[in-house]
């Protein structure tokens, strides 16, 4: 008596060997790829919010810097008085309008120096002058508020490979109050 043999199965099973067998290695490789996408996804997303962060970073110095350098120029009273030259552009970054820059850093207690890897940057440009205090010019001879200087303050935080922010704002000199 024969025994049919367990292996042996019908000619429609013998079509159907190995079907799952692809549909899972198909299966494998739509995960592989899905995979990929997902980690390219998060390194992208990683690589922005760092150039995110290094940007914040710079325009926070730059901001500082700005103020640093409007503070310089509204507090030195010898500017009320005089126009600066290409002496004291060198000297004292303030430089005569149409000048070229003359940037200097921002001394390290005005910054955050242990997020950045250089000191942010200055330079003022005068203007010449602009309004002085309401009715000042009306009384002859005019008063010392009838004019004020004005000037450009330039700021900018860069560094090799890093964001570069450059701020720039137009003041107006503080004028004393008439009589101190």
């Amino acid at each position: 008596m024969s025994h049919p043999s367990r292996h042996a199965g019908t000619p429609a099973q013998d079509r159907q060997r190995g079907v799952s067998l692809v549909i899972v290695l198909v299966l494998l490789v739509a995960t592989s790829i899905l995979g990929i996408a997902v980690l390219r996804s998060t390194a992208m997303q990683e690589r922005m919010s760092a150039n995110q962060r290094d940007r914040s970073l710079a325009f926070q110095a730059a901001e500082s810097a700005l103020r640093y350098a409007q503070d310089v120029a509204l507090t030195s009273a010898a500017w009320e008085t005089q126009v600066p030259t290409a002496v004291d552009c060198t000297n004292f970054s303030i430089c005569p309008e149409g000048s070229a820059p003359a940037w200097r850093e921002v001394p390290a207690g005005a910054f955050d120096s242990a997020r950045l890897a250089a000191p942010p940057e200055y330079w003022i440009e005068y203007l010449g002058t602009g309004p002085g205090r309401k009715g000042s010019c009306d009384v002859l001879p005019p008063t010392l508020d009838c004019q004020s200087p004005m000037y450009r303050v330039s700021a900018r935080s860069r560094a090799a490979g890093r964001a570069d922010v450059q701020l720039q704002a137009n003041i107006i000199s503080r004028i004393p109050d008439p009589g101190t």
